[in-house]
């Protein structure tokens, strides 16, 4: 008698535990704001009028480094916006400074070379490749070196990693509608990609300008601001062609680009004033545009008068307090690249960001 209840109460209690335990976990849903686009445009820093600042990479701290396309100078600015800019260097016998990448912790690469905004044009055979390493813990001045000059060259502009492990490169001609591989160690300079998607439509043209290869990726991405397309080449290891490039999309003035880790691109637009998303698709979504609900630091209208470039922020260690910083967009502006064609600039370039959470 006894055995039977107590078998009985066995079962009855296997037959109450057994669905908890099989029974799937509570689903919990995350809802997400999408706000309604164009997403609004903050200025981080607003610079002098005058100055085109043309490209921009971000630091371990989180803060910007930008170049100027209308000076020979490298700039960091504060990400919060709270300090003031800080002029990291200025690259003697040169007059502009166009693409920056970062390869290795605080290693920047920059170019910089003679280039003209009166007339648009660049001198043949003045462009070379910098290392910048910054040195914060030391406080002392960022240690710049030439890593090559490239006399071939008419204006290169675009730059992006090709190895790290090899300390390779990558380096788009705009003029000549080429890339080279540049062999950081050595100063080697290697002619691995020419095709025909990559040519300015006349000699004062820009071709290809923007370029990025993904990690792990075989394709090279890259914009051409006069045929208004982002297009991609499978490329080898050493990044010579593997076939033919094809176009993506097109888009309206595209510039520089990024991707961010949901493998869409986020693509500024220099002459529209926009940035828009390219995602899996190949659909062009306009993200952020000139106008803007908010206002610069000092009460004027801010947005994206002639975007240059765009890089989203630091990401945050996992074992450190998560911060949003890397799903915000920051933009490097010429201030309107009208103003230069008419010669009446009124406006300076900005950084700027656009906080992307929620629309990825």
């Amino acid at each position: 008698m006894y055995f039977s209840a107590l078998l009985s109460l066995v079962l009855l209690f296997t037959s109450l535990l057994v669905p908890a335990l099989s029974a799937p976990p509570e689903k919990r849903t995350t809802c997400y704001y999408y706000p309604g686009l164009p997403l609004p445009v903050q200025v981080v820093h607003q610079f002098p009028p005058g100055t085109w600042l043309d490209n921009l990479a971000v630091r371990r701290n989180g803060n910007i480094l930008t170049t100027a396309l209308s000076s020979p100078e490298l700039f960091e600015v504060d990400n919060r916006g709270k300090d003031p800019i800080k002029l990291v260097h200025t690259f003697a016998n040169e007059t502009s400074c166009t693409g920056i990448t970062k390869m290795g912790m605080d290693k920047f690469y920059v170019i910089a070379g003679n280039f003209s905004l009166s007339n648009f044009t660049g001198v043949p055979g003045s462009w070379s490749v910098y290392k910048v390493k910054m040195r914060p813990h030391l406080n002392r001045p960022a240690r710049v070196s030439l890593v090559a000059k490239f006399p071939d060259s008419i204006v290169l502009n675009g730059i992006t990693v090709l190895s790290l492990a090899r300390k390779w490169l990558l380096v788009s001609d705009s003029a000549a509608g080429v890339v080279y591989r540049l062999e950081a160690r050595t100063g080697k300079i290697v002619k691995v990609l020419e095709d025909p998607l990559m040519k300015p439509d006349s000699p004062s043209g820009v071709g290809v300008n923007g370029i990025r290869k993904p990690m792990g990726d075989d394709f090279l991405f890259f914009t051409n601001s006069d045929r208004n397309i982002l297009a991609r080449q499978s490329i080898n290891d050493d990044g010579t062609s593997r076939a033919p490039a094809k176009m993506v999309v097109n888009v309206e003035g595209p510039d520089d680009f990024t991707l961010n880790n949901a493998g869409n691109v986020f693509i500024v637009q220099n002459r529209a004033d926009h940035m828009g998303r390219v995602n899996g698709r190949a659909v062009v979504t306009l993200v952020s545009a000139a106008s803007s609900r908010k206002k610069a630091p000092d009460g004027t209208a801010s947005g994206l008068f002639g975007p240059t470039a765009v890089q989203f922020g630091k990401i945050t260690p996992f074992f450190r307090k998560p911060r949003a910083d890397w799903m915000k967009a920051y933009i490097s502006t010429n201030g309107g690249t009208a103003q230069y064609l008419t010669g009446n600039v009124t406006r300076g370039g900005t950084i700027s960001v656009v906080d992307t959470r929620g629309y990825r």
